[in-house]
């Protein structure tokens, strides 16, 4: 019955979220900046990260800032890939591919509020409402980019087509449009201050204004769309709950099905390699609701995602879920041992005190420092090479500041 509340409990914060968003073009809602960073407040993000931070350089107080690279470099916004913007993998639930998970401690972020950060980003991550292509179009002609853009040798903005039409006697390398990548769109760089070869296109002399400018990239950024679109996913929900830190409840919804033909679910220890889990067969083409108890949780991070099946076999992947099991003594282990030189090795670690990082010590037996690691919280994989076959010592220290130690045999490859 628990579980049941919080799936109910879940799917209202959710529908609350849905009405948060500020764009809807033609039937169509999509979030902006704005709605982003009210969801980012609202979670507390800027008790940390805020101008003048000594310990974070990363802000979101405006969207260069939010979109900008960070210390890890590391793209924060991966406009339409959530999976791959470090933003994602912060918050999550799981461990960070650089640096802290966000927020920190035990707090996480709800699945609704992930979910609709995903769900931005997927769209393109805008800053404003996205542009239809006759919208772009129009912002082209109000600046009169036709005085120049009308011979048959020139570029045109005509139709949708000539939009990615480079002229043949260009100077310029690089294409004209990249859907989804504004910054490497050639059509971006000349109407901002990007560096570009050749002249920058101007209005009467002048740059074309921000608000315009800034329009034409979210319309790129959002895979330069003919017509108002969609989300690229079909999911208004997907949630994981642990029950008794020993199972874990499954559970998504979709807005429409109309050519799905069923859902593959699949878990990982690592976030990276996944495995197959099960198959659940699509619904209605109205939308329906699933869930599926995993009863073989694994000690440390469970990750879970979709795999979206169509009748033709085509399919997308979902966002990843995080569950983790929590566990009642320190765990250290390597594999395999005997390890060989020169090979890739595996480290599984959980701490009690729930520590993201440690590092992770090799001596040889005369107390030589031989590797020193960087040991994230789950499962590590790591290598050695050019040390000489014997004996070695892998430890790391508890939250105790005892020392854990491994003894392991190293052979020659």
């Amino acid at each position: 019955m628990k579980s049941v509340y919080i799936f109910i409990a879940v799917l209202l914060n959710l529908s609350l979220e849905l009405k948060s968003q500020s764009c809807d073009i033609n039937g169509k809602k999509h979030f902006t900046f704005g709605d982003v960073k009210t969801i980012l407040d609202k979670n507390n993000c800027n008790s940390c990260h805020y101008k003048g931070s000594f310990q974070n350089t990363w802000i979101y107080d405006t969207y260069r800032d939010m979109t900008s690279r960070n210390p890890c470099n590391y793209p924060m916004i991966v406009h339409g890939k959530s999976n791959e913007s470090l933003l994602i993998d912060k918050i999550n639930g799981g461990p960070s591919i650089c640096g802290n998970a966000m927020p920190p401690g035990s707090k996480m972020i709800s699945d609704a509020d992930l979910l609709a950060l995903e769900s931005w980003i997927d769209i393109g991550a805008p800053e404003h409402c996205i542009p239809e292509f006759e919208q772009v179009k129009e912002i082209f002609t109000v600046n009169k980019c036709n005085n120049c853009h009308k011979t048959n040798e020139s570029w045109s903005f005509e139709n949708y087509e000539s939009l990615f039409l480079k002229p043949q006697n260009s100077l310029c390398s690089g294409p004209q449009l990249v859907k989804y990548n504004a910054e490497e769109s050639l059509l971006y760089k000349k109407i901002s201050d990007k560096e570009v070869c050749g002249d920058f296109m101007l209005v009467d002399g002048q740059p074309m204004i921000s608000k315009d400018v800034d329009k034409v990239r979210d319309w790129i950024n959002a895979g330069a769309p003919e017509s108002a679109r969609v989300l690229p996913v079909i999911l208004t929900e997907f949630s994981t709950d642990i029950l008794n830190n020993k199972k874990i409840q499954i559970y998504w919804k979709t807005e429409s099905e109309l050519n799905t033909s069923h859902f593959e679910l699949q878990t990982s220890t690592d976030g990276i390699y996944f495995s197959f889990l099960a198959i659940v067969k699509s619904g209605v083409t109205s939308g329906s609701a699933y869930h599926h108890l995993f009863e073989e949780a694994k000690i440390g991070f469970n990750y879970f995602r979709l795999k979206i099946v169509d009748f033709d076999n085509s399919y997308t992947y979902s966002p990843v879920r995080v569950e983790r099991v929590s566990n009642d003594k320190e765990v250290f282990s390597i594999s395999p041992v005997p390890m060989v030189n020169n090979k890739y090795f595996n480290v599984e670690w959980y701490p009690l005190d729930g520590r993201e990082k440690a590092r992770l010590l090799v001596m040889d037996i005369l107390g030589n420092l031989c590797f020193d690691f960087i040991l994230n919280n789950g499962m590590n994989n790591l290598n050695i090479s050019g040390v000489k076959s014997g004996v070695y010592y892998f430890s790391i220290e508890d939250y105790n500041a005892a020392r854990l130690v491994k003894k392991v045999i190293v052979l020659d490859n």
